[in-house]
């Protein structure tokens, strides 16, 4: 039986995967579609209609049971949330959790390098 906790974990590994991560598939998140377009194009429709598409169980919530909205912290920051079944995540948080992980992975750069 699918219940809440399955579905969140089927999204977060959603959330963590980058697009094209795995060969010959586009199955992951685009978050930097999302997140660095400007606020008034229609991304936020494409970014759940893909979602829908790469976890199938999804397609059956409507639009009130998962959305995309965005709250304005201080002056220039926009935090973004998906909602599904009242559950808020904080996409913002995530984006940032995939980077420090990713500068964290052993990988060393030369700023000083020509």
């Amino acid at each position: 039986m699918i219940d809440t906790s399955k579905i969140l974990a089927m999204i977060d590994h959603w959330l963590s995967t980058e697009m094209h991560a795995y060969f010959g598939s586009d199955y992951g998140a685009d978050l930097n579609s999302l997140l660095l377009t400007p606020l008034d194009s229609p991304v936020a429709d494409r970014f759940i209609s893909k979602m829908k598409k790469d976890i199938p169980v999804l397609q059956q919530l409507n639009s009130d049971q998962i959305s995309i909205y965005s709250e304005t912290e201080g002056f220039e920051t926009n935090i973004i949330y998906l909602t599904v079944g009242g559950i808020a995540i904080n996409l913002n948080q995530v984006k940032d959790n995939l980077q420090s992980m990713a500068l964290n992975n052993g990988e060393t750069y030369n700023v000083e390098s020509v």
